[in-house]
């Protein structure tokens, strides 16, 4: 068998690198569509209500009022 691949150049590695190739493109999508690099929900309603309470748009006591009314949906 071996005598078989001493006549091409490439050899047997013809067959090794396309699978390399292959097994690169599937760790690439199981990546991504298991979340891998992906931003925690920041849009959220109760995360904007906290970010505009932060920046001191919204009192404490309408932060307080507009996150009850938020929980209760």
């Amino acid at each position: 068998m071996l005598m078989a691949w001493a006549g091409h150049p490439w050899g047997p590695w013809f067959l090794v690198f396309p699978l390399i190739w292959i097994a690169i493109v599937v760790l690439l999508v199981v990546a991504f569509r298991s979340g891998w690099g992906r931003r925690p929900d920041s849009g959220s309603p109760e995360n904007i209500l906290g970010e505009r309470f932060a920046r001191g748009e919204i009192t404490e006591s309408e932060y307080r009022e507009r996150l009850g009314v938020l929980r209760r949906r």
